[in-house]
């Protein structure tokens, strides 16, 4: 498993990866940043491309080197404090060793004339950087999120898919390298084309049902479910209530830090609401600062209570997020008014739930904001 000598051909193909993954970043850096600031959550890029030719057919200092040249150019791009993006750069270099080791335990040298069997040995060393990976985010967000689902640890079928896939041309990347070093230029077009096609599917996906600053539904999508409980609601004769939340003076966050750290807040608002309510409620975005909750079965002081909960989990926020300028800061103390109406479905429609519910928004903010009024 020892290493080999640097040769002079090891130099070119160092050259060509290094250039093509900077050319790529820097062509890509406005679809990434866009994508980043609407995503929330553990976010995967399509640099691994370069990171796996890199630790199949170099060196092993040489392929790290190539690893963190990238991450250093990909810093801007990301936004984060940087313990955290230290912390993320270690945790990807974790599963790029796996596949190092993979190809190094099997004797793989893809400059040679490979067999059917050499094509495994590189696809198990994709697998092992895959897998290893996604356990690593997985138990990251195990560890950090007081209730995660299965889908926040496991992963969306989109990410890992586009993981997979990713890491797939990565394999073809080395085997066009091992022939042409010039190769991974002719890959910088498709890898873009591939980033921008991913950010118009998920922007797609935001405008049909999602809201895409904090993937809650979006007003279209809030409505079709709940025009299917209500209905549920109305033949059970169950009591069904409305809160509708307004963020008190949002306009200050992105006055202050800028409209990325009014986006951090509007996703951790999200987060708290996806914490706060129950199994069964349905929650939305309505757009700017306002959010709204569905909450089935529940009468008048049932809501009350799940109003409650939501306000005091969003005063006790701490969002990290960045200034204008790209420094970290720790937005707090942020608040909520909430209205809240409830009745019997057979009695009353959404329509009605929503105009008194609104009101009573007007009248917690009226009466001095961080409060949950109830309608009459």
């Amino acid at each position: 498993m020892g290493d080999r000598h640097t040769s002079g051909a090891d130099w070119q193909r160092f050259a060509a990866l290094t250039a093509a993954g900077a050319l790529h970043l820097w062509l890509s850096r406005r679809v990434e940043e866009t994508r980043r600031a609407t995503r929330s959550g553990p976010h995967f890029d399509t640099s691994v491309v370069w990171v796996l030719p890199a630790m199949v057919m170099l060196p092993a200092w040489m392929a790290v080197l190539s690893l963190l040249l990238l991450r250093v150019q990909l810093y801007p791009v990301a936004r984060r404090p940087l313990y955290r993006y230290t912390f993320g750069t270690a945790g990807i270099l974790l599963p790029a060793l796996a596949s190092l080791a993979v190809v190094r335990l099997a004797g793989l040298d893809v400059l040679d004339q490979l067999a059917p069997v050499d094509l495994l040995v590189l696809l198990a060393a994709a697998a092992a950087h895959f897998f290893l990976n996604a356990g690593a985010v997985a138990g990251v967000i195990a560890l950090s999120s007081p209730r995660p689902t299965p889908t926040e640890v496991v992963g969306s079928r989109r990410d890992n898919a586009m993981a997979a896939v990713t890491l797939v041309v990565g394999v073809l990347v080395a085997l066009a390298v091992a022939h042409a070093w010039a190769a991974p230029l002719l890959v910088v077009p498709l890898l873009c084309a591939l980033d921008w096609g991913v950010l118009q599917i998920e922007t797609l996906r935001g405008d049909s049902r999602t809201d895409e600053k904090t993937d809650l539904l979006n007003s279209r999508g809030w409505h079709e479910q709940v025009d299917r409980e209500f209905v549920r609601a109305r033949r059970r004769g169950a009591s069904v209530a409305v809160a509708v939340l307004d963020l008190d003076h949002f306009k200050v966050v992105n006055d202050t830090w800028g409209h990325p750290a009014g986006d951090a807040v509007l996703r951790a608002v999200a987060t708290v609401l996806h914490h706060t309510t129950r199994q069964g409620d349905i929650v939305g975005r309505f757009g700017g600062e306002e959010f709204v909750l569905l909450l089935p079965d529940t009468d008048a002081p049932q809501a009350a209570v799940v109003a409650e909960r939501v306000r005091q989990g969003i005063a006790s926020m701490i969002v990290p997020a960045t200034d204008k300028r790209g420094n970290p800061v720790a937005i707090a103390a942020r608040t909520t008014s909430i209205g809240v109406a409830a009745a019997p479905a057979p009695t009353t429609t959404l329509e009605s739930l929503l105009r008194q519910a609104d009101a009573a928004v007007y009248e917690a903010k009226s009466t001095g904001r961080n409060r949950v009024r109830m309608a009459p």
